[in-house]
Parts: C-alpha cells; sequence; structure tokens
C-alpha cells in the first residue's frame, strides 16, 4: 500500500509541476504583453516640444539676423510658425508649416508664454527604450538626452541600440521667447568660467553643444553669487542649467564629440 501511495504521489507530483510550468508560461507571456501595452503608452507620453507661434503682419524673412543680411522670402499676418532660435530677444529664426525658414523681426511675431512643465517623471526602461528606439547614435561612448517638455537631462552610456541611463538631472532650460535649440546637436568646448556682459550674467563649468548653446550651472553675478536656483522651469537665455553639483559633475564625466539630443 506504501509503494502504492508513493506512485500515485510522484505521478500527481509529476503532473503538478507540468500544470505550473504551464501556468507560469502563460502567466509570463500575460505579464511581457501586459509590459508591452505599458511601454507602449508611456512611449506615448515622450513628445516634441514645438513653439509655435503666430505673424502678426506681413513681414520680409531674411537670411541673417546682422547688418548685410539679404531679404530670402516673407510670411504673411496670420500664419503659424514654428519659432526656433532668437537673437537677443530682438530677431526670430522662425519656419512656417510649408518649410520656409528666415529670419524676422520681433515685433513682428506672436510668441506664446511658456508652458507649465510636465512633472511625470518615466521609469528608467520606458527612457532606455526611448532613445534606443529613436536611433540615436553617437562618436562616444555617451549620449545626453534633454526633455524639454520635463526640464530633466537625461545621460546614458554604452552605444546605438543598447543605451542605458547613467544619470538625471533637474535642468532649466530656454523661455519660449530664447527657446533651447532643438535637434541633434555634438558637444564641443567646455570651460570652467563664462561671463556674458549682454546679459549681464554668467556661470561655472559650461559644455557647449551648439554655438552659444551651452550646458552650465546655476546663473551667476560678476562676484560669483548664483542669482537664481529655480530648476525644473523654463528660466535661461537658450543655454541649459544645472545644478552646481550636476553641471560639475557633468562638465568631468561628458566626452567631447558626444551627441546631444534636444526635444
Amino acid at each position: 500500500m506504501h509503494v502504492m501511495n508513493t506512485k500515485y504521489f510522484r505521478l500527481f507530483l509529476a503532473l503538478g509541476i507540468l500544470f505550473t510550468l504551464g501556468t507560469s508560461f502563460a502567466l509570463a507571456g500575460m505579464v511581457a504583453e501586459a509590459e508591452g501595452d505599458s511601454l507602449t503608452a508611456i512611449l506615448e507620453q515622450i513628445k516634441d516640444t514645438i513653439i509655435l507661434g503666430q505673424v502678426t503682419k506681413d513681414t520680409p524673412a531674411y537670411d541673417d539676423w546682422a547688418t548685410g543680411k539679404k531679404r530670402i522670402g516673407e510670411f504673411s499676418q496670420g500664419e503659424a510658425v514654428e519659432i526656433i532660435r532668437d537673437r537677443g530677444f530682438e530677431w526670430y529664426y522662425i519656419r512656417g508649416e510649408d518649410g520656409r525658414e528666415g529670419w524676422v523681426s520681433v515685433d513682428s511675431i506672436w510668441i506664446p508664454s511658456d508652458p507649465k512643465t510636465n512633472t511625470e517623471w518615466l521609469p528608467s526602461f520606458a527612457l532606455e527604450a526611448y532613445v534606443n528606439s529613436e536611433g540615436l547614435v553617437s562618436k562616444t561612448d555617451q549620449l545626453v538626452w534633454v526633455d524639454l517638455d520635463r526640464q530633466l537631462t537625461h545621460v546614458f552610456t554604452g552605444k546605438q541600440g543598447s543605451w542605458k541611463l547613467r544619470h538625471t538631472m533637474p535642468s532649466s532650460t530656454g523661455k519660449n521667447v530664447s527657446p533651447t535649440l532643438r535637434g541633434v546637436h555634438e558637444v564641443a568646448e567646455r570651460g570652467d568660467w563664462f561671463f556674458t556682459e549682454r546679459l549681464a550674467r554668467g556661470g561655472q563649468n559650461w559644455v557647449q553643444f551648439s554655438g552659444p548653446y551651452m550646458f552650465h550651472s546655476l546663473p551667476m553675478d560678476r562676484q560669483k553669487n548664483i542669482t537664481d536656483y529655480t530648476l525644473l522651469e523654463r528660466r535661461s537665455s537658450g543655454c541649459i542649467r544645472l545644478s552646481m553639483e550636476d553641471s560639475s559633475w557633468f562638465y568631468s564625466f561628458i566626452k567631447r564629440r558626444t551627441t546631444v539630443y534636444v526635444n
């Protein structure tokens, strides 16, 4: 009788194992599907941050803002345009719906007020999935993504298709009247201090990524006193502000020629 019980026990145990394995595989499939749906929903929350303004009167468009500029076209009153960049809050480079581009004077366009910052931070797996799905490449083993919507700067390490999140930093980017330049850029020069007479403002740990556009510390006066501690809001004249600690880390860690993606 004891032998029969042992045989039945082994049979039931084997059946139980098979049932458990089958259930586990089914559950794993359901979890994977749910996670896939969740990731898709999360990725849909990431959007390009485009500043849409409006032309307020018929105006010529130029190839530059400086003396000697040449007229290359025009924009008509009422046109919706993308605000791409500014020069001293006096000239703006804009793009029409049909792709026409050019510099126009500030008195010919309306620029909307700054939007509120999106406070919903995303999990690391979603951030990695996003940059990898974008096919972003870098000449180094580092990648920087500036999320204008959330006012966050993310640093990844790895390579195309397998970027892994290394660090996330609260940031402060350009206002709508002085937008941070969107697109794909590349880290160039750097320095430990700068001061701009025109803006009467400077900062430490600057890292250039496109012409006058830089990452740097919180803004400072000539005596290196911090003048604005605000992060996670659009506050700058186009540069990307970081905390003192983060700007120091970024300055030391990020390599020259690293890709910077701003959207």
